[in-house]
C-alpha cells in the first residue's frame, strides 16, 4: 500500500496488510471476484446484473452495477479475453504451436477454458501453466 512518508515529502510502500475482515477489504474482494467471473463468461452483463439484483450483493456495489456503460462493460469484457488470449500464446510454445496447427481447434479449446476458469494469471507463464493444468484435466475427463 503507497502512503506518504512521515515527513510529508513523498510516498513510500506501507508495510501494512490488508485485514481481510475489514469491511472495504471484503467488498473490493466481492468486486474483483464479481468482475473476473463476469469478464470470462461470454454475457458479462448478465452475470453483473444478477449481482446487482441479488441482496447478498454488498450495498455499494450493488448501488455502482446499477449505473454501468453496458456498451463498457461489452468493451471491456472483450479486451479481458483478447488479453489473456495473447496472454497464453506469448507464455506457451505448445500453445502458440496449437494455434498454428489448427486455428478453429484451439480457439474452441480457449473458449472452453475461459468459461470454465477465471482470470488470475498477470504473466503469461502463469497463464500458460493454468491453460495447461486445465488442458490435462480435461484429457483425463475424455474432453
Amino acid at each position: 500500500m503507497w502512503s506518504t512518508n512521515s515527513n510529508g515529502r513523498g510516498a513510500c510502500w506501507s508495510s501494512r496488510v490488508a485485514d481481510p475482515n475489514e469491511p472495504a477489504e471484503r467488498e473490493l474482494e466481492a468486486y474483483e471476484q464479481l468482475f473476473s467471473r463476469a469478464f470470462s463468461s461470454r454475457d458479462p452483463l448478465a452475470v453483473l446484473r444478477s449481482a446487482r439484483d441479488d441482496a447478498a450483493t454488498p450495498t455499494t456495489l450493488r448501488e455502482a452495477l446499477s449505473s454501468l456503460d453496458e456498451h463498457g462493460v461489452r468493451l471491456s469484457s472483450l479486451i479481458v479475453t483478447r488479453l489473456r488470449f495473447e496472454r497464453l500464446l506469448n507464455g506457451s510454445r505448445w500453445a502458440g504451436e496449437w494455434f498454428e496447427r489448427d486455428p478453429a481447434e484451439f480457439t474452441a479449446a480457449f473458449k472452453r477454458y475461459q468459461d470454465e476458469i477465471p482470470p488470475q494469471a498477470s504473466f503469461a507463464q502463469d497463464e500458460a501453466r493454468a491453460f495447461e493444468a486445465w488442458r490435462r484435466r480435461e484429457e483425463a475427463r475424455g474432453a
